[in-house]
């Protein structure tokens, strides 16, 4: 006979909707990304190499250790939305860089929660996809998941919140057999 999927276990997007809904999270907003244009400026702002072949702009120049330059460009510079949601996506890449590497203070932290929050409507698509809504495991998060959720929740205080991270599913550790 056909084998029936295991209670619980999501085998098609319809049964990932329904568990989303159960769950009560919040909605994805529209996807947005930065224009060529808005790189170019950064580009020259911030002396980085023009490459107009760069696939993943903010992850590729990210640097944690220019992170309180990127915050004085963000808020003196005169920039346009594309420009600040540019750089806003490289302040968040470099934040998460100096959080894997053990130097993000927690006075640049709180400037980009600061940022994030007042400027989320330019924002929000970076901040849900840090979020990691999707995961089940922590081992699916990012190491800045749990603070961008915490970055969701106070910007969008009236929207379904973000659980603070997944539910870590315990795995045992058997001993391989033959059987």
């Amino acid at each position: 006979g056909i084998s029936r999927p295991k209670p619980g276990i999501i085998t098609t997007l319809s049964d990932w909707g329904n568990l989303r809904a159960m769950q009560n999270l919040p909605t994805e907003p529209s996807d947005r990304f930065a224009t060529r244009a808005a790189h170019d400026r950064l580009d020259g702002l911030f002396a980085f190499p023009h490459d107009p072949y760069r696939q993943d702009w903010e992850i590729e120049l990210s640097d944690g250790s220019r992170l309180e330059e990127f915050f004085i460009a963000y808020e003196s510079q005169e920039l346009t939305e594309d420009e600040r949601f540019a750089l806003m996506a490289l302040v968040v890449a470099s934040a998460h860089d100096a959080l894997d590497f053990h130097n993000l203070t927690d006075g640049q932290w709180q400037v980009v929660h600061e940022l994030l929050v007042r400027d989320s409507h330019i924002h929000a698509s970076t901040v849900y996809y840090w979020c990691c809504v999707d995961a089940t495991t922590v081992d699916e998060c990012f190491t800045l998941t749990r603070r961008m959720r915490d970055v969701w929740n106070a910007a969008f205080p009236g929207d379904a919140q973000m659980p603070s991270m997944p539910i870590v599913r315990r795995q045992l550790d058997l001993p391989f057999s033959d059987n």
